[in-house]
């Protein structure tokens, strides 16, 4: 009797932990590229701009990429909502918790806004 409630409790676990993976899709190689030519001009301001981004909690949960992405469209949209910053340098202030974690207290950048213009479609 005891031998079988022994394999009927194997059985029981073997069974709940097993998955079953099915794949009904197939997939195939597409060649594919993508060209543009497109040309433009960069047009960049003879003034370097600084600005402090303070993130939210939400932005430092994100992580430092994001956080830095944040800190340059702030600076550009704060700055005459220019395309994008050439020459970009970013100084990261962290602080330290009793804990040893760091946690991104601020965000520099500095840099020279820019502006694409006279967009046109070379041959």
């Amino acid at each position: 009797m005891k031998k079988l409630l022994y394999i009927i409790a194997i059985t029981i676990f073997a069974s709940s932990c097993s998955t079953l993976r099915k794949s009904s899709a197939t997939v195939m190689d597409v060649e594919t590229s993508i060209t543009s030519k497109n040309t433009a001009e960069l047009v960049v301001s003879d003034e370097k701009i600084s600005y402090t981004y303070t993130p939210t909690k939400a932005d430092r949960k994100a992580g430092l990429k994001h956080v830095e992405m944040n800190a340059v469209a702030a600076a550009l949209k704060e700055n005459g909502n220019a395309d994008v910053l050439v020459h970009k340098n970013q100084e990261v202030v962290y602080r330290i918790n009793m804990f040893g974690c760091k946690k991104i207290k601020s965000v520099t950048v500095t840099g020279y806004p820019a502006n694409y213009k006279n967009f046109s479609l070379t041959k």
